[in-house]
């Protein structure tokens, strides 16, 4: 099966918590660590590591930390034909994560908000080629509704995570999605209100958006897919955070 991730790539900045400070707040951190990440490095690494055929198509600065970010994906057996490099500086994210794994990010797009649906169709030969696409919310809206449009012209199979949540994301393109997966906060844009105690009608309400399935992530409740045929409900699987 081959793969092909669009989106972005950072240089993630973790931050271990006893817990998530609240406005005003000041807590010391009990750790700090510096990794590569991004929505989109993170996907393509754990489905190459799970065996996939994968490629990235994305972009990176013109700083050390790109060329850092290019070779980590060569290190996973990631195809790197789809990355381009801008110039300035890569992507960069704040990560602050609690006791039970539970986590606040804050993200500097860089070279990530200057992809451009021009970049995407001079790396056409890579997505052609894949049987999946995965794509998120850290790249440019007019970058994704193009790439959804793509996939479905050519029947590529379509998983898109809208995170981090945008408010002006365009209902019109759900019915580009096979697989669309938000959280809470993100089921909330989507719908304009806030989530209430029963997500199936929410996701059923995306689904008459035109969306053929919708995984809603509970976090520590689990996941719930939803599409026409059935309703699955997965429970958490607790793990020790890392």
């Amino acid at each position: 099966m081959k793969i092909v991730v669009i989106g972005s790539l950072n240089v993630d900045t973790t931050y271990s918590l006893p817990h998530i400070p609240k406005e005003g707040e000041t807590i010391l951190a009990t750790n700090k660590t510096v990794q590569k990440g991004g929505k989109g490095q993170n996907q393509a690494i754990q489905m190459a590591r799970l065996g996939a055929e994968v490629s990235m198509i994305g972009a990176v600065g013109s700083d050390g930390e790109g060329k850092e970010l290019i070779d980590g994906l060569k290190q996973e057996n990631i195809d790197t034909r789809g990355m381009i490099v801008k110039e300035g500086p890569s992507g960069t994210a704040s990560i602050y994560v609690n006791s039970v794994g539970q986590n606040n990010i804050v993200v500097y797009p860089g070279a990530n908000f200057k992809l451009t649906k021009e970049d995407i169709d001079s790396k056409l030969d890579i997505l052609k080629d894949a049987d999946i696409c995965v794509m998120q919310n850290e790249i440019p809206l007019d970058v994704i509704y193009h790439v959804l449009e793509l996939c479905r012209e050519m029947g590529i199979t379509m998983i898109h995570n809208p995170a981090p949540a945008v408010k002006d994301f365009d209902k019109k393109y759900l019915s580009l999605i096979d697989y669309f997966v938000p959280n809470e906060t993100e089921m909330e844009l989507i719908l304009n209100r806030e989530i209430d105690s029963n997500v199936e009608d929410m996701a059923r309400e995306v689904l008459e958006l035109g969306c053929r399935n919708v995984i809603v992530t509970l976090g520590s409740k689990g996941s719930l897919l939803v599409n026409e045929e059935k309703v699955h409900a997965q429970k958490a699987m607790l793990v020790k955070a890392v």
